[in-house]
């Protein structure tokens, strides 16, 4: 497992961590030996995105947990309510999940933003084409059908991207 965890962290050092620093030749006797971080963990310094060069905060900064996690509940309550329009008296079943996909490979692929992205002011940017509007179809399939299972967004790296946006090469930001 630990070329997933590696992989998540976008490589990294493999050398096992350490319990403790080393003595230093001193004969000081308050000498305490403090934990030395790995090369690999976050440290108070570092933000989600800074080895991308996106911002801390403001426009641009790598977006929330919380508010990737109510843009997906908004997108799936819209798809919902859109596939139950077209099958009104009776109850929606699976076109809704066909209305959802639709709502997430679309407006992706062309302008990067869901819906619901634009209402809460997120975009999903590529990272090897930053200033492009769109992701393109491809990488957005692959994010879509990474998304569908639900399970790999809420396993996140410490920029905060889920295993749809690796394999995507893609990062939610904040557009305001």
């Amino acid at each position: 497992m630990t070329w997933f965890r590696e992989w998540l962290e976008g490589g990294g050092d493999a050398r096992p961590a350490t319990d403790g620093a080393r003595r230093p030749a001193t004969s000081d006797p308050r000498y305490t030996p403090q934990p030395t971080p790995r090369a690999d963990t976050p440290t108070g310094d570092h933000h989600p995105g800074e080895r991308f060069g996106l911002p801390a905060y403001g426009p641009g900064s790598v977006a929330t947990l919380p508010r990737r996690a109510a843009q997906f509940l908004l997108d799936a309550v819209l798809a919902g309510l859109l596939a139950w329009v077209f099958t009104f008296p009776d109850p929606p079943q699976n076109w809704s999940l066909l209305t959802w996909a639709v709502l997430m490979v679309v407006p992706v692929a062309v302008v990067g933003a869901t819906p619901a992205m634009v209402l809460l002011g997120l975009r999903v940017v590529r990272l090897d084409r930053p200033d492009s509007p769109g992701v393109g179809l491809l990488w957005t399939l692959v994010r879509t059908a990474s998304l569908f299972f639900v399970v790999p967004a809420l396993i996140v790296d410490r920029d905060s991207r889920g295993v749809q946006d690796r394999v995507s090469r893609t990062v939610v930001v904040s557009s305001r």
